[in-house]
């Protein structure tokens, strides 16, 4: 099995894989509006192709976020993993880019392939174009909770914010720097403890602030410190409150 890039959309495989899920997740109209859409904004598309003996597998995404536009496997070689070693090299790529959150659309046939992924659904099923289908994310970072990570402070405790008029930092924020190289993206990171300036700090992951804009802040704490969950949101509030955001705790 070999994963890699391709460097255009396969249409025959994506048409073949369409069709034989043809008045499942689909009807035939809906089949044709996915080839039509796909065949129209394919400029905007990445995918990435899944060989074994020929390619047999495909995923379509968005490249700036990571975004799910189709997966699919074709029929005889489906229940094998090949789907879910798709999912797995994005994954590594959105880790990679240090992003929040992978999305998709699933198709009412794949939810459970989507949920065996770790994906959850973030909004009610819907109808549209002949496709029956449910809004679900993966959150991504979720194993680095409990772990220790440093960090590299650039807005130390007590400094101006550099857009919030006459606003100081009441706590260190900066980036993860180690263990996590810092390449194609930074991991940004709010440092809960010290009440004074520092530029480095080595704590636990506590918590992750995640944005709908695809974005995410991790809650680094002084090792062993218990944490009071409403306490960190009243400390960090005075920025976060100007994004739509959910944490999830250690």
């Amino acid at each position: 099995m070999k994963i890699e890039t391709l460097s255009q959309l396969p249409q025959e495989l994506i048409s073949q894989i369409i069709h034989e899920d043809e008045g499942g997740a689909w009807t035939a109209s809906g089949a044709e509006n996915i080839l039509n859409f796909l065949n129209t904004h394919q400029e905007a598309f990445t995918s990435i192709g899944l060989f074994e003996d020929g390619l047999i597998g495909a995923l379509v995404f968005r490249p700036e976020d990571l975004r799910i536009i189709m997966i699919g496997v074709i029929k005889e070689k489906r229940h094998h993993g090949y789907g879910s070693a798709l999912i797995d090299f994005l994954k590594a790529k959105a880790d990679e880019m240090h992003l929040a959150r992978i999305e998709a659309n699933a198709a009412s046939n794949a939810m459970g392939f989507y949920q065996a992924n770790h994906f959850e659904p973030v909004g009610e099923p819907s109808s549209a174009g002949g496709l029956d289908f449910t809004p679900v994310e993966y959150l991504l970072g979720r194993e680095w909770l409990g772990k220790s990570v440093t960090v590299t402070v650039d807005h130390p405790y007590g400094s101006f914010h550099p857009t919030i008029a006459d606003v100081t930092y009441p706590v260190n924020f900066g980036y993860v720097s180690a263990p996590i190289a810092v390449n194609e993206g930074m991991q940004d990171a709010w440092v809960i403890g010290p009440q004074e300036p520092v530029d480095t700090f080595t704590g636990t992951v506590a918590g992750i602030v995640y944005h709908k804009d695809g974005s995410s802040r991790w809650i680094v704490v002084q090792p062993g410190m218990t944490v009071n969950h409403q306490s960190v949101i009243d400390l960090i509030g005075f920025e976060e409150q100007y994004y739509e955001t959910q944490i999830i705790w250690a």
